[in-house]
């Protein structure tokens, strides 16, 4: 079972009440490190996994979310929380089909050292309006997340779906993160908006500058990432043309002392992520299209990515690359379903200062006819050189691989999600991936360090599903629907 919001082509236990403290071991930091998702300020990121349909105070797809505490070997189930609106100071409280959790994101929001974990619950009800959407901000602190702020929805409509994306970068270079969320509105050509609010963030409530931008895309989903030579951060928006063919769209908006400013149009994707491939302080946009030509005008067989580089003044209008899985060194071989670009993620998984990309393909099938796989998923990982992203010493990775736990099963859609962040402080980048559809209908995730050679560990990867992450066994609970860290 697929949630029905994945990848924008659709709108679409147990735990304790409270908010559990994680189980931490050891002494604690002198100072909060500072670092984008680490919550409890200990130098390890820590990393949050969605369970959007898990229910919550007995209410189905309320919604909740385990955050995972990092450690030098990765992250540790053991130390954990679970949070749900039915945690003690979370406001709100959980409702069935509130969908708490179906978008992620993190920063330190109120500049305290400790990052924050930003949770989106877009199905969530206001007064009499359903689906209106909400966004809660839970906050970082020596002994982990604790209490919350909602952020002000602008315009409060029956739905408005407010949290549909969120992205949280300095947009506007004065060093104080902010806020970009998707939402409908009520007038303009297109109804979806996004919502750019400015930091600082207050536990109170109390935020920057409120400012809103009409993308011309449906659904959009939002990444952030510096591309152009300044230090502010950019905007990359993806999903789908609002007109009748449904073409998949991107717009990139840099930012600006003011907020956002529309600067070109890219290539059609649905999935995007930001990360210097080539080493030269510029940020690379690497677009996915995953859909077949038959499901999406715009799309390949097997689906594909597009590579735009970055400039001192943004996106390159010239040096822009296109891969698929028929690319020559990309290993194995487009086919109708594998949705390779469902996921993207950049990190330096090999610590040799260039930034690799790891593409998901879950829908891939591969194995003779006495094994075939269905949708068994993939990840390929791609390095990047000082000529940019290179196919050269590529690595198909599978449950299947050597040293990735667990075995390669039809159904399972490895590598559904993806994320890159340095969780065991060691300088390489890990990768943590979702199967969707592992132990159906339960859905795992997988942490898989960086490593030189084969930009993956293949003695120290790790595996664990919701039972581990507090969460409910042999229940569909959209588990790792989103990653953040």
């Amino acid at each position: 079972m697929k949630h029905p919001l994945r990848g924008g082509t659709a709108l679409a236990a147990l735990f304790l009440a409270g908010l559990t403290a994680p189980v931490l071991s050891g002494p604690a930091a002198a100072a909060p490190s500072g670092l984008s998702g680490d919550f409890d300020g200990d130098g390890y990121r820590d990393v949050a996994v969605a369970a959007p349909f898990a229910a919550a105070g007995g209410k189905a797809e309320a919604g909740q979310v385990s955050v995972v505490y990092g450690t030098a070997s990765g992250p540790n189930p053991a130390r954990r929380q679970v949070i749900s609106q039915n945690t003690a100071g979370v406001p709100g409280s959980a409702e069935k089909g509130d969908h708490f959790g179906d978008r992620l994101a993190t920063a330190d929001l109120n500049r305290d050292g400790y990052s924050d974990l930003v949770v989106g619950a877009p199905r969530e009800k206001a007064g009499s309006a359903e689906d209106a959407g909400t966004v809660v901000i839970v906050w970082g602190s020596k002994s982990g997340l604790s209490g919350g702020t909602t952020v002000k929805n602008p315009q409060t409509l029956y739905g408005s779906y407010f949290g549909l994306s969120i992205a949280a970068a300095d947009f506007t270079g004065d060093g104080k993160p902010d806020l970009a969320i998707s939402a409908q509105s009520d007038s303009g050509t297109s109804s979806w908006r996004i919502r750019l609010i400015r930091g600082p963030f207050g536990t109170s409530g109390t935020t920057g500058k409120v400012s809103s931008y009409t993308p011309g895309v449906d659904q959009p989903q939002l990444t952030a990432g510096r591309v152009g030579g300044d230090a502010r951060a950019d905007l990359v928006v993806t999903g789908r043309k609002p007109d009748g063919d449904r073409l998949a769209t991107a717009v990139y908006y840099n930012g600006t002392p003011d907020g956002i400013g529309k600067a070109a149009s890219l290539r059609t994707a649905q999935t995007a992520a930001i990360g210097d491939l080539n080493k030269d302080g510029y940020g690379d946009i690497v677009l996915g299209n995953p859909l077949d030509a038959d499901r999406d005008p715009s799309g390949s067989t097997g689906g594909k990515i597009h590579i735009v580089y970055g400039t001192s003044s943004g996106p390159s209008a010239t040096r822009r690359v296109l891969l698929t899985q028929n690319t020559a060194g990309v290993p194995d071989s487009a086919e109708a379903g594998d949705d390779f670009g469902e996921a993207l993620a950049i990190g330096d998984f090999d610590k040799d200062g260039y930034g690799d990309l790891a593409v998901g393909a879950p829908g891939e099938s591969f194995g003779d006819d006495a094994r075939f796989l269905g949708s068994a998923g993939a990840i390929t990982l791609l390095r990047g050189s000082s000529s940019g992203l290179t196919t050269t010493r590529a690595v198909f990775l599978t449950q299947d691989s050597p040293g990735v736990p667990g075995a390669a099963e039809a159904g399972d859609g490895f590598g559904y999600a993806l994320l890159a962040s340095d969780v065991g402080r060691d300088g390489r980048a890990d990768l943590t991936a979702v199967a969707d559809g592992e132990n159906d209908p339960e859905g795992a995730v997988w942490h898989l360090p960086g490593a030189t050679g084969t930009l993956y560990s293949t003695t120290a990867s790790t595996t664990f599903g919701p039972a581990k992450a507090g969460l409910p066994a042999r229940t569909y609970t959209a588990f790792g629907y989103d990653l953040a860290g």
